[in-house]
């Protein structure tokens, strides 16, 4: 009996150092993605740094707090997939999701504290001690047996155990209680002000439940061209803007010119990369493929795993496959410089497979200017190819396929069912070598050169590297950011910087703050600055995910109302020119409604030909037809009337509608009284989550951040 006890004891103790974890990683997990309000910081015992990183509401993230919750979900990542490639770019999201996640959990945690909200160590005790199925399930799911059941014998030995892991578990397990806790009770005082009433339960059910049969009749505003009948008036756009003001509000808001240096490799980085690659070859040729050393040599060595399976000439590089298609198993190639990297290449096997793929170019007029016009061009181009001009610099130069100008023309390697049907018998159909076309599809005129068939498949290694900028590239872009800020600062114009330094000087739209930065995307430093900032003052160079971004205030705009000239041509006179030809067709759909007998609404074809009566099968209230769309006024009436009635013309956001329901599905109020509690619940939980957000989005909007990532990481 005493093995036995030990055995089992040792089985619960395994099965906390298995779970351990998942109760750590829980307690950092993004507050929005669980809905639960976690505050992980202080756990971790990040105490001492000086280093202030960033304030919220006067209360420090120091860089070592931050930091280390950075490198937790480094090693996270890395753990749920190990080839991934941490890149710069990586770890700025990383970075950018962990601050988010930081000042969530502060304003959340002083929100509560605000608040006076407290959870007692009984409140917890008296359920872990007496209550264990309303523990969270992550903590439940420890006790879980073989069957898929909660094990309360198992979760009471544990309790009893005080062995040092099972003290540290249960520490663990009670500081996540407390905060589960924290969250439900903030989350009640939040969801206070959530009434769900009778009337939202009943629209929701009729929502879901009732379907409508029904036809229609749609008097088209666009049908109207005629400007002299419905072209808005001043009086009338003037007296909009005034009726509609707030649909002008301007929040104060700033524009930017800027400058993106975006970090290209240079010469000496693919050379550093090549020189890299060229180091691996002479063991590549020797390592060995049978005892999967070859397989372990390759996930070493590369950015790419290793990938055993037979591949066709689509799925390979263009380097890659000209190499492939001239060697002999276990060649390797010199250091080849494809479009996806460096690499160098071996060949394991090769064979013959049962599908055909072709390579081809292609030179393609569109049917813009009409299909005579498309067919004409595609004939002279294929009198000049045949007369030995060259088939690429024509494709540079005249296709009007946009990826023309990169390619020329060439579309690679395929097989069937890539192209469409037309393109693809021209092509498979053509021997290698010639010029077929022109061939008509959906696109245009193509004329198509085949350049090559094959059935083979290739098994093989490679080792691949990515050329990125280096540090002194790096280095060389962060230098003369600072240059072009430096003379900015001393009052030189952007405009003449940018043509001296060769790049690009691009203008915002106007910015408010909450908004995107072009470039920086929801940086709300660099937003502060310019809502803060006068008009000719310059941003510090900030590190952009390709590079750095040189910002300059160019104009600001304060809150209030957008000026009546700004907005009268266009967001007023579209609006009213749209109300103006609703008026005529609601007159006129008024006419015709009056001349309909019998409810027969087919007889509209006889009073205006040309109109045409159409069907709306099975749909709900929130999926009309798409040629009504999400409209609340022509749903409300529609689904209120009765079979076989004939609506009055309602006025609805894309035009005007005659309806006849042919068909409703009755109201159930005994299955709505089965439903009424779980609609409720669904409804409450659903507007829970949203006050919740809103609840956030409010103290965010009202917090003061201080945020200094860009001094550490630029």
């Amino acid at each position: 009996m005493a093995n036995k006890k030990v055995h089992h004891q040792t089985g619960i103790m395994n099965k906390m150092r298995d779970k351990m974890p998942v109760i750590i990683i829980i307690l950092i997990v993004a507050f929005l993605a669980t809905i639960i309000f976690e505050w992980g910081m202080n756990y971790l015992g990040l105490q001492g740094e000086t280093y202030v990183f960033g304030k919220i509401n006067d209360e420090e993230i120091k860089y070592q707090e931050f930091e280390q919750q950075v490198q937790m979900q480094v090693e996270q990542m890395r753990q749920q997939n190990p080839q991934q490639d941490i890149d710069e770019n990586t770890m700025n999201q990383i970075r950018e999701s962990v601050w988010n996640q930081m000042v969530q959990q502060v304003l959340v945690r002083q929100e509560i504290n605000r608040l006076g909200i407290t959870v007692s160590d009984n409140e917890i005790l008296d359920i872990i001690y007496n209550r264990p199925d309303e523990l969270p399930q992550p903590v439940k799911q420890n006790f879980i047996d073989s069957t898929g059941n909660f094990n309360v014998a198992f979760y009471q030995q544990a309790l009893t155990m005080k062995t040092p892991e099972a003290t540290a578990f249960w520490v663990q397990v009670e500081k996540y209680m407390r905060e589960t806790l924290l969250s439900q009770k903030l989350q009640t005082v939040i969801s206070n002000s959530i009434i769900i009433t009778y009337d939202d339960i009943l629209q929701k059910y009729k929502n879901d439940n009732i379907f409508a049969n029904f036809e229609y009749v749609f008097f088209d505003p666009s049908t109207i061209t005629d400007s002299s009948l419905f072209a808005a008036t001043e009086e009338q756009m003037k007296k909009y803007y005034e009726e509609n003001k707030n649909e002008f509000k301007q929040p104060e808001a700033v524009k930017f010119k800027y400058i993106l240096l975006n970090e290209v490799p240079t010469a000496d980085d693919t050379m550093s990369v090549k020189k890299l690659v060229e180091g691996y070859i002479e063991d590549f040729k020797n390592v060995s493929e049978e005892d999967s050393a070859l397989i372990k040599f390759v996930n070493q060595n590369s950015k790419t795993p290793y990938n055993g399976a037979f591949q066709n000439p689509s799925k390979i590089s263009k380097g890659a496959l000209e190499f492939l298609n001239s060697a002999s198993p276990g060649d390797v190639s010199d250091v080849i410089i494809d479009n996806d990297g460096i690499k160098i290449v071996r060949l394991l096997e090769s064979r013959e497979g049962e599908e055909q793929f072709v390579k081809a170019s292609h030179i393609l007029f569109n049917l813009d200017a009409g299909e005579e016009a498309a067919r004409k061009k595609a004939e002279d181009v294929l009198a000049r190819v045949k007369a030995g001009e060259d088939f690429s610099t024509i494709a540079q130069n005249e296709s009007q396929d946009p990826t023309a100008k990169e390619n020329k023309g060439s579309l690679g390697w395929f097989g069937k069912g890539a192209m469409v049907p037309e393109f693809e018998n021209a092509a498979f159909s053509g021997s290698v070598g010639s010029i077929v076309g022109p061939v008509k599809t959906s696109f245009g005129y193509h004329i198509i050169k085949i350049e090559g068939k094959s059935n083979k498949e290739f098994r093989f290694a490679e080792i691949k590297e990515v050329v990125s900028p280096g540090s002194k590239t790096k280095g060389i872009y962060r230098q003369q950011a600072e240059n072009i800020f430096n003379v900015l600062q001393n009052g030189e114009n952007i405009d003449s910087v940018s043509k001296r330094e060769k790049v690009t000087v691009l203008i915002s739209p106007e910015i408010t703050k909450d908004g995107t930065v072009p470039g920086l995307g929801q940086n709300k430093k660099i937003i502060e600055f310019g809502l803060k900032g006068n008009v000719g003052e310059v941003a510090n160079p900030i590190k952009t995910q390709k590079g750095y971004g040189v910002y300059q205030i160019v104009e600001k705009i304060s809150e209030g109302y957008k000026n009546y000239d700004s907005v009268k041509v266009t967001l007023i006179k579209p609006k009213v020119d749209f109300k103006n030809k609703m008026n005529i067709l609601m007159a006129e759909a008024k006419d015709i409604r009056s001349k309909i007998q019998g409810g027969n609404l087919s007889s509209i074809e006889q009073i205006k030909p040309g109109m045409q009566v159409q069907k709306a099968d099975s749909v709900l209230q929130q999926n009309l037809p798409s040629q009504i769309g999400q409209d609340f006024v022509f749903g409300t009436i529609v689904f209120n009337m009765k079979n076989g009635d004939l609506s009055e013309p309602i006025f609805g956001t894309k035009g005007v509608y005659i309806v006849k329901m042919n068909n409703i599905t009755p109201f159930n109020e005994q299955d709505f009284r089965e439903k009424v509690k779980t609609i409720r619940h669904n409804l409450f939980m659903e507007r829970q989550q949203r006050a919740v957000q809103d609840w956030l989005s409010g103290l965010q909007s009202k917090a003061d951040i201080t945020d200094n990532r860009d001094i550490f990481y630029n």
